[in-house]
């Protein structure tokens, strides 16, 4: 088992508001290190094997098919499937996430759902009632996805939690959604904003598609883990300080922005969350372990790194996912 670094939401010029091709969107993330892309653009299925790559490259690089499968208002990874789902209209977003899932299932895919917040397009409760579907975009990396919420609606950390507090088996994604590649600003939706970094056996399409599947990876937007360690007595991480120093100061990272004032410090801090998002313990520093206690439904961690730039306040985070006490499992997948 190791780790792969990859990225599950991307477009290209294919869905008509991106610039660039296929197989220059591929080579971005190949040069910069990455061991997989699903290319996911709007309602296309695109087959990797037509997507051009370097001749010489990297032998640790591959492309997992998948397309954004998307509707109205629901937008939907449907990562290694095999052909195209087609979305159709529904009489509610439920039903329609519903539906978006079971034909990725059938099409051998994993259904991820992207951006709820994004037009404020799904609530917790819209998706609670989902089968079959463990996965959604905690945070993704375009200008326009409103991750933290309004004074009107929940942030998606707070829908994960009003989730899984309501006893769902749902993971939480980081991912791009980049359309531009050719300009970059903090206003425009470009790559290398986040990641997931996946525990898998191998480099294959279904290896790493499954272990997203059954939780085995951490989500990130600029901070890097050394150690990702659970079993029924602790939950354990340790920071990759190297890794994270050289991940924020990449020019393509780009970064929270405090508040002015915003009381958190400068360094690492780890929060260990259970149910409604209460902080279980907080721990500053690049390592903590969270001595697990059997009557706690789940328990996930938030790991931020704070700087200071400019006189500005600098914030990124890696989410891990959450570890379970009261029995629930997932259903069969398919």
């Amino acid at each position: 088992m190791r780790w792969y670094r990859g990225n599950t939401h991307v477009h290209t010029v294919l869905c008509g508001h991106a610039d660039s091709s296929p197989s220059a969107v591929a080579t971005w993330y190949l040069d910069r290190g990455y061991h997989f892309l699903c290319l996911s653009e709007h309602n296309r299925f695109i087959d990797p094997a037509t997507v051009a790559l370097p001749p010489n490259r990297r032998k640790d690089f591959l492309l997992i098919p998948g397309e954004e499968i998307t509707g109205t208002h629901v937008h939907m990874t449907g990562l290694n499937i095999r052909n195209l789902v087609i979305p159709t209209g529904h009489p509610n977003r439920t039903q329609t996430v519903q539906a978006y899932t079971d034909r990725t299932r059938a099409a051998g895919g994993t259904p991820i759902i992207n951006h709820p917040n994004f037009g404020w397009a799904l609530t917790h409760a819209d998706i609670r009632p989902v089968k079959n579907c463990y996965l959604f975009e905690l945070y993704n990396g375009h200008p326009a996805v409103h991750n933290e919420g309004d004074a009107a609606h929940e942030s998606t950390e707070a829908i994960w939690d009003a989730l899984l507090s309501d006893g769902m088996v749902i993971y939480g994604v980081s991912s791009d959604d980049a359309h531009e590649f050719q300009l970059a600003g903090r206003g425009l939706s470009n790559p290398g904003r986040g990641w997931v970094m996946v525990r898998a056996a191998g480099l294959t399409p279904g290896a790493i598609a499954d272990a997203i599947d059954r939780g085995d990876f951490y989500a990130s937007s600029g901070v890097m883990l050394k150690e990702v360690f659970v079993d029924e007595n602790e939950y354990r991480i340790i920071v990759d300080i190297d890794a994270t120093s050289a991940e924020t100061a990449k020019p393509e990272l780009v970064p929270h922005k405090l508040r002015s004032g915003a009381p958190a410090e400068p360094g690492y801090r780890i929060d260990f969350i259970g149910p409604g998002g209460k902080v279980l313990q907080s721990m500053n520093g690049p390592a903590a372990t969270y001595r697990r206690e059997a009557k706690v439904p789940y328990v996930r961690a938030k790991v931020t790194y704070t700087w200071v730039t400019h006189e500005e306040k600098m914030e990124c985070a890696a989410w891990t996912q959450p570890a379970f006490g009261d029995g629930r499992v997932k259903a069969s997948t398919r």
